[in-house]
């Protein structure tokens, strides 16, 4: 029965035009080097389940809103889109009560966008509180087959993936996006949020910032943790 459900969803996500539009564009341009990795410019966190069950549905959703309060210092406004934000941000693109037009998810899926100094904060929480759900883990370098299949790391029980959008070692996106750059940051500047006084510090500061407590500063979590900022040596 299951079996049969999920090849109904991959045969119902094959028939809808692709999310991806990008990639028609990018079928001659740059192939992957297995020499040389790409940069990794982000990363992607989907969280999977069946959308021909309600109570799946809700669970989904009401993990989600964990997630959502769990990251609340430090998480920026929803985004519409996928790619390139900045900031650590819940992605709110398509019903979440189907599948995601095109693929390559062929179960509902909801994810969050986290660039790369947010990954030891965001991932072992996911890894800790996914319940019932698996959950994928992917770098986002351009290269989307590779991401979503070499380069991801599943927990929990992993969902097949529409691959046919892709091109194996193909530069499907990320063109001129740069590791570092505002839009895919490696560090968090000054004044950022970085921990609290109840874990410690979470997300990496650029160099010659530390990650603590200023002495003027009395910003505190709605636990009451007093919040750890990016700033120069005290």
């Amino acid at each position: 029965m299951l079996v049969a459900a999920v090849l109904a969803l991959a045969a119902t996500a094959a028939a809808h035009s692709t999310a991806y539009p990008h990639i028609e564009l990018a079928r001659s341009k740059g192939l992957l080097d297995p020499s040389v990795p790409p940069a990794v410019l982000s990363y992607h966190v989907h969280v999977t389940y069946t959308v021909f069950n309600n109570a799946s549905i809700e669970a989904a959703m009401k993990l989600r809103e964990e997630a959502r309060y769990a990251f609340r210092d430090y998480l920026a406004p929803d985004c519409p889109g996928r790619y390139d934000y900045g900031v650590l941000c819940l992605i709110e693109d398509h019903d979440f009560r189907t599948t995601l037009i095109g693929g390559p998810f062929v179960s509902g899926e909801w994810s969050i966008f986290v660039p790369v100094p947010y990954y030891q904060l965001v991932v072992p929480w996911f890894t800790q509180h996914r319940g019932e759900f698996s959950i994928v883990v992917h770098p986002n370098t351009g290269f989307e087959y590779e991401d979503h299949s070499d380069w991801a790391l599943w927990s929990g029980q992993p969902w097949p993936l529409d691959m046919s959008i892709f091109d194996e070692g193909t530069r499907t996106n990320e063109f001129g996006r740069h590791r570092g750059g505002p839009k895919n940051p490696v560090c968090m500047s000054d004044g950022a949020v970085c921990g609290d006084s109840e874990f410690g510090p979470s997300v990496l500061c650029c160099l010659g910032l530390e990650c603590g407590l200023a002495h003027n500063d009395t910003t505190h979590t709605s636990s009451g943790a007093a919040l750890y900022r990016c700033m120069e040596p005290q």
